[in-house]
């Protein structure tokens, strides 16, 4: 497992106007089949501030490092996202119009604010990612037999002879019709 941990806090003591934070890091996102896949994300966060509220607009590259759902190879997988977050001093309000309840949440009325946006950049990365991880799309896996890449070479298994009772569900794939 690697799992660097350095924080990707935005400082919003430093944000006056207009500003852009840039963060990087290494670790484990869950993979579909229950496994850990490692990622390296680059973010990139803009934040604009107007009075007591703080708009980010983050772009987050995951760079994903898997095994391969059909050849079993490993592999990198590029994850692009953006996703908006609005931060709230004071009360809590309701969210903008447009914007779920997830992107909007309310931090102390005073002080300087340190927010660590890394759950919300994990959380984009594992929404992004396919169900299915391929190396490419037109993988071949690997032999049912033998177990052989069928990426790199045929196998030298043969064709074994089909069991005569699919004889007739097969018969329709072969445009016969039935009698």
């Amino acid at each position: 497992m690697s799992d660097d941990a350095s924080p990707m806090q935005i400082d919003l003591g430093r944000v006056e106007g207009r500003s852009t934070f840039s963060f990087e890091r290494t670790f484990d996102l869950p993979s579909p089949e229950g496994g850990e896949a490692t990622c390296t994300a680059a973010v990139t966060a803009e934040v604009t501030s107007s009075g007591g509220r703080y708009d980010i607009k983050a772009h987050v590259v995951g760079l994903v490092r898997a095994d391969c759902h059909r050849c079993l190879e490993p592999f990198t997988m590029t994850v692009e996202v953006d996703f908006p977050l609005v931060l709230h001093r004071g009360d809590r309000v309701p969210p903008p119009e447009g914007l779920e309840e997830d992107d909007f949440a309310a931090i102390p009325p005073v002080g300087n604010v340190l927010y660590d946006i890394f759950p919300r950049v994990r959380e984009a990365l594992i929404l992004e990612i396919p169900i299915k991880l391929l190396c490419r799309e037109d993988c071949k896996g690997v032999c049912s037999r033998c177990g052989a890449n069928l990426n790199s070479a045929d196998c030298a298994c043969g064709s074994e002879p089909a069991d005569p009772r699919w004889g007739a569900l097969r018969k329709p794939l072969n445009g016969e019709n039935k009698t």
